[in-house]
Protein backbone atom coordinates (compact mmCIF):
# COMPACT_ATOMS: atom_id res chain seq x y z
CA UNK A 1 0.00 0.00 0.00
CA UNK A 2 1.35 3.42 -1.00
CA UNK A 3 0.11 6.55 0.66
CA UNK A 4 0.10 10.20 -0.53
CA UNK A 5 3.09 12.06 0.29
CA UNK A 6 0.48 15.43 1.27
CA UNK A 7 -1.29 12.94 3.72
CA UNK A 8 2.13 12.90 5.94
CA UNK A 9 2.74 16.73 5.17
CA UNK A 10 -0.51 17.47 6.38
CA UNK A 11 -0.64 15.39 10.05
CA UNK A 12 2.46 17.18 10.62
CA UNK A 13 1.51 20.81 9.76
CA UNK A 14 -1.71 19.76 12.19
CA UNK A 15 1.14 18.62 15.04
CA UNK A 16 3.16 21.58 14.62
CA UNK A 17 -0.08 23.87 15.13
CA UNK A 18 -1.39 21.79 18.12
CA UNK A 19 1.36 21.69 19.89
CA UNK A 20 2.09 25.51 19.39
CA UNK A 21 -1.62 26.58 20.82
CA UNK A 22 -0.83 23.94 23.34
CA UNK A 23 2.30 25.24 24.69
CA UNK A 24 1.57 28.99 24.48
CA UNK A 25 0.91 29.84 28.29
CA UNK A 26 -1.40 32.72 28.85
CA UNK A 27 -0.83 35.37 31.20
CA UNK A 28 -2.91 34.74 34.01
CA UNK A 29 -3.48 37.29 37.21
CA UNK A 30 -1.84 36.39 40.69
CA UNK A 31 -3.80 36.65 44.08
CA UNK A 32 -1.80 39.18 46.33
CA UNK A 33 -1.43 36.43 49.19
CA UNK A 34 -0.15 34.05 46.46
CA UNK A 35 2.52 36.99 45.49
CA UNK A 36 2.77 37.46 49.66
CA UNK A 37 3.90 33.74 49.73
CA UNK A 38 6.06 33.51 46.77
CA UNK A 39 8.28 36.53 47.91
CA UNK A 40 8.50 35.06 51.56
CA UNK A 41 10.33 32.20 49.53
CA UNK A 42 14.09 32.16 49.91
CA UNK A 43 14.31 29.04 47.06
CA UNK A 44 11.70 29.87 44.80
CA UNK A 45 13.24 31.59 41.80
CA UNK A 46 11.18 34.24 39.84
CA UNK A 47 11.78 37.35 38.40
CA UNK A 48 9.49 39.94 40.19
CA UNK A 49 8.98 43.14 37.56
CA UNK A 50 7.74 46.80 38.87
CA UNK A 51 6.79 48.49 35.73
CA UNK A 52 6.06 51.73 37.34
CA UNK A 53 8.00 54.71 36.63
CA UNK A 54 11.29 55.57 38.49
CA UNK A 55 10.37 57.50 40.95
CA UNK A 56 7.27 55.65 41.61
CA UNK A 57 9.48 52.69 42.29
CA UNK A 58 11.82 54.70 44.56
CA UNK A 59 9.49 55.73 46.86
CA UNK A 60 8.36 52.39 47.57
CA UNK A 61 8.09 48.93 46.21
CA UNK A 62 7.59 45.13 46.75
CA UNK A 63 10.75 44.09 48.00
CA UNK A 64 13.29 42.35 45.27
CA UNK A 65 11.48 43.99 42.93
CA UNK A 66 13.07 44.98 39.16
CA UNK A 67 12.32 48.54 38.08
CA UNK A 68 11.67 48.09 33.87
CA UNK A 69 9.45 51.32 33.33
CA UNK A 70 6.90 50.96 30.98
CA UNK A 71 6.97 51.25 28.09
CA UNK A 72 10.69 52.81 28.07
CA UNK A 73 12.76 49.98 28.72
CA UNK A 74 11.29 46.64 27.78
CA UNK A 75 14.00 45.96 26.16
CA UNK A 76 16.26 45.78 29.30
CA UNK A 77 14.52 42.30 30.17
CA UNK A 78 16.61 39.57 30.26
CA UNK A 79 15.90 37.00 27.03
CA UNK A 80 18.56 34.49 27.86
CA UNK A 81 15.92 32.17 29.68
CA UNK A 82 12.06 33.05 27.99
CA UNK A 83 10.42 30.50 30.72
CA UNK A 84 11.50 31.81 33.62
CA UNK A 85 8.82 32.83 35.83
CA UNK A 86 7.85 36.37 35.69
CA UNK A 87 5.39 38.30 37.87
CA UNK A 88 4.43 41.66 37.04
CA UNK A 89 2.84 44.75 39.03
CA UNK A 90 2.17 48.40 38.26
CA UNK A 91 0.47 51.95 38.33
CA UNK A 92 -2.93 49.97 37.54
CA UNK A 93 -4.37 46.67 36.78
CA UNK A 94 -4.61 47.67 33.31
CA UNK A 95 -0.89 48.68 33.01
CA UNK A 96 0.46 45.60 34.43
CA UNK A 97 -1.51 43.44 32.48
CA UNK A 98 -0.83 44.98 29.40
CA UNK A 99 2.89 44.28 30.01
CA UNK A 100 2.07 41.19 30.84
CA UNK A 101 0.45 40.55 27.13
CA UNK A 102 3.10 42.63 25.78
CA UNK A 103 5.66 39.85 27.16
CA UNK A 104 3.78 36.84 26.06
CA UNK A 105 3.47 37.92 22.85
CA UNK A 106 7.09 38.38 22.63
CA UNK A 107 7.91 34.54 23.61
CA UNK A 108 7.96 34.69 27.26
CA UNK A 109 5.97 31.78 28.45
CA UNK A 110 5.56 32.17 31.96
CA UNK A 111 3.95 35.51 33.20
CA UNK A 112 1.78 36.15 35.52
CA UNK A 113 0.12 39.51 37.10
CA UNK A 114 -0.31 41.01 40.22
CA UNK A 115 -2.11 44.43 39.36
CA UNK A 116 -1.45 47.58 41.18
CA UNK A 117 0.76 48.07 43.62
CA UNK A 118 -1.58 49.64 46.21
CA UNK A 119 -3.47 46.63 46.21
CA UNK A 120 -0.15 45.18 47.87
CA UNK A 121 -0.70 44.06 51.50
CA UNK A 122 3.42 43.14 52.27
CA UNK A 123 6.63 44.96 53.23
CA UNK A 124 7.95 47.07 51.25
CA UNK A 125 11.25 48.87 50.59
CA UNK A 126 12.47 51.94 49.25
CA UNK A 127 15.59 53.35 47.44
CA UNK A 128 17.64 55.71 49.08
CA UNK A 129 17.81 59.25 48.08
Amino acid sequence: MHLNPVYPITILILLVIIIISVVRIRHRVLAGRELLYLTGQDSFEYILIDVRRTRDYKKGHIPNALNVPFPGCMECLPTENMFEKIYIYGKSRHQARLVARKLGNTGYFNVSYFGAFRQWKGPEEEEEQ
